[in-house]
């Protein structure tokens, strides 16, 4: 066969494929340059431009400005070595509105391996993102009431945290100022009462920082470096006082030592008070118990684990435990939704959190990635 034969074969293998294709998606076809020469009657349906203003075009005419310079430089790299190229692009209609279509670019190579022409095949989407960006915005606002329930809980211990350093620091003033008034005075108790001030107000910025740190909204944060033993630290400041009423013994565990995680240290603060909330009223009403918050690592991750002095979670409950809505707490004691949240942002930060079935104590496990250097 000659190659003139076997380019009008190739030619017509090519239009029984651009037919087939035709019947289930949107197809364009474009010279090297990206240059359209052939447009669908689906392109031009979900574009609401018509074939004749299509042609001569390149696909900026709908372009969005949505995905950034990056996104088609990476595209165009991807497809002049004769890769394939796959992604979901979000383009705009004549109309002015948006759109988005599940895209795959395939190159046709010459006869010196280097591309002739593309053939981009797309679905739409936008049903399916819509369906997404819904999804999200309902997960962000019972992300948000469940912390605002926490809070609720949180307040009367915050207040009770707050009041005691300040009190202590208001009566060490007065005896500072009676004892300034004399005519000699012990410089070593005054310079005692000072650090003892000092102490108070590191303590009431600890715990003002652990309820900024939890309290705002940092959805939108980057993911950074932070210390996790920090966080951990400074959020059992404003919690501890749900345990002492209770009468539970806090333990701790490597906290003294630098944890640092890689994430958004304010989402991970929900974590820790929702996980150390859920130990608290899981033993409350039980005699010796106690809850511990214990922190380790290797090269890769940091493991912080919420143990408490219960028997364990049941072969039942393992089932549903991470379940939205799902709770053993008597009703109108919880939402059932903290512990499916929690889940959620520890596996959006590439991290894990599950129960230690080994234990035979109740035992969940936060594993975070951190910053390998």
């Amino acid at each position: 066969m000659d190659s003139e034969s076997s380019v009008v074969n190739l030619e017509r293998r090519l239009a029984d494929q651009i037919h087939a294709l035709d019947l289930s998606a949107i197809v364009a076809v474009t010279d090297r340059k990206g240059v359209i020469y052939y447009a669908n009657d689906k392109f031009c349906e979900l574009s609401k431009y018509s074939s004749e203003e299509l042609l001569g075009q390149t696909h900026a005419l709908v372009n969005s400005g949505y995905h950034d310079k990056d996104f088609f430089t990476d595209m165009w790299k991807t497809i002049s070595r004769g890769d394939v190229w796959r992604n979901e692009v979000c383009n705009r209609a004549k109309d002015g509105n948006l759109y988005w279509v599940d895209t795959t670019i395939v190159p046709f190579l010459d006869e010196t391996g280097k591309p002739e022409k593309y053939i981009a095949i797309r679905y739409d989407i936008t049903h399916k993102k819509s369906t997404e960006k819904a999804l999200e915005t309902e997960r962000q606002r019972l992300l948000e009431s469940e912390k605002m329930a926490s809070i609720g809980v949180l307040s009367s211990g915050i207040a009770h945290e707050l009041g005691n350093p300040l009190g202590a620091i208001r009566g060490r003033l007065e005896m500072l100022e009676m004892t300034l008034k004399e005519e000699s005075f012990d410089k070593e108790s005054v310079l005692t009462s000072v650090n003892k001030m000092i102490q108070g107000v590191d303590r009431m910025s600890k715990i003002i920082r652990g309820l900024k740190s939890y309290a705002r909204d940092g959805k939108h944060d980057p993911k950074i470096e932070f210390n996790m033993s920090q966080l951990v630290g400074d959020i059992l400041e404003i919690s501890r006082d749900k345990a002492t009423k209770l009468s539970i013994d806090v333990r701790v565990k490597g906290l003294k030592v630098i944890h640092t995680v890689l994430g958004r240290e304010t989402e991970i603060g929900q974590v820790v008070v929702n996980l150390f909330n859920n130990a608290c009223d899981a033993v409350k009403e039980t005699s010796g118990a106690w809850v511990s918050v214990e922190i380790e690592e290797n090269n890769e991750f940091v493991l912080v684990k919420f143990r408490d002095s219960g028997s364990g979670v049941t072969p039942e409950a393992l089932k549903k435990i991470f379940d939205p809505f799902y709770t053993t707490k008597a009703v109108g004691s919880g939402t059932g939704l903290g512990l499916s949240i929690s889940r959620s942002i520890i596996e959006s930060h590439g991290g894990e959190l599950y129960v230690d079935e080994e234990d035979p104590h109740t035992s969940f496990c936060v594993k975070l990635p951190k910053e390998i250097h």
